[in-house]
């Protein structure tokens, strides 16, 4: 199939990330809803930001992974550095939607030989501020996974307005050398986010939503920026 033909498809399909930081990322997307991401357009205006991150940490805090655009893309990425990585990947989607938890756990067993060397934890929970038997916080999933503490890691939320929440309950994480990048839905979500960072007095960075060159705007029903550290 060519991949003029394979883009156009509405089906879940194997796909291979073509460019951008998580290029030669193999997983499963609906390549016609997902074109941005096989281009290595989707939300662009990180692209630089997540080159230089992942070249420093070894472990990846996915809380909200969906379709695992972002848990397959950096391990690709740590990868091609000749690095192991370990990634924890929390999606409630894994226990009410048996196609997502498909699409989301497949790539790592389809591909085996291209995702050699990496760990996948895949927990089907919400993240927040507590933990309550569907919730968990990434405090107490830290503390059920020792190894990884002290080691260099990356968060990344994209959790629909619950972002604080997240953060409430990740106080071992908020300080170095721990990087993050959190997608915040709404203008007024802004500054909480913005404060947890700075009473742990970390530098943040905020990457407003940018049309791209080429492809323009992307669609979203409510104004959405980036938080990362620096």
């Amino acid at each position: 199939m060519s991949w003029a033909a394979l883009l156009m498809r509405r089906t879940p399909s194997p796909v291979r990330i073509l460019a951008g930081p998580f290029r030669g990322a193999r997983l499963i997307l609906n390549p016609a809803h997902s074109k941005r991401k096989i281009l290595g357009a989707y939300e662009h205006v990180l692209n630089p930001w997540l080159v230089t991150a992942l070249k420093r940490v070894d472990v990846i805090w996915d809380v909200g992974a969906n379709d695992g655009y972002f848990t397959y893309g950096c391990a690709t990425a740590i990868l091609r550095q000749g690095r192991r990585p370990h990634i924890v990947a929390f999606e409630p989607g894994l226990k009410t939607d048996p196609g997502l938890g498909e699409q989301l756990t497949q790539p790592a067993r389809t591909w085996p030989r291209a995702y050699d060397g990496a760990t996948f934890e895949f927990v089907a929970a919400y993240v927040g501020a507590k933990d309550d038997g569907m919730t968990v916080t990434l405090d107490t999933a830290l503390a059920a996974r020792p190894a990884l503490a002290g080691r260099p890691a990356l968060v990344k939320v994209d959790v629909e307005g619950a972002e604080v929440d997240v953060l409430d309950g990740a106080r071992q994480l908020l300080p170095e050398p721990t990087q993050w990048v959190v997608e915040v839905h709404g203008d007024h979500l802004l500054e909480p986010v913005v404060g947890y960072f700075r009473a742990a007095q970390r530098p943040v960075r905020v990457y407003p939503l940018q049309p791209h060159w080429l492809f323009g705007s992307e669609a979203r029903t409510i104004p959405t920026c980036w938080v990362t550290t620096c």
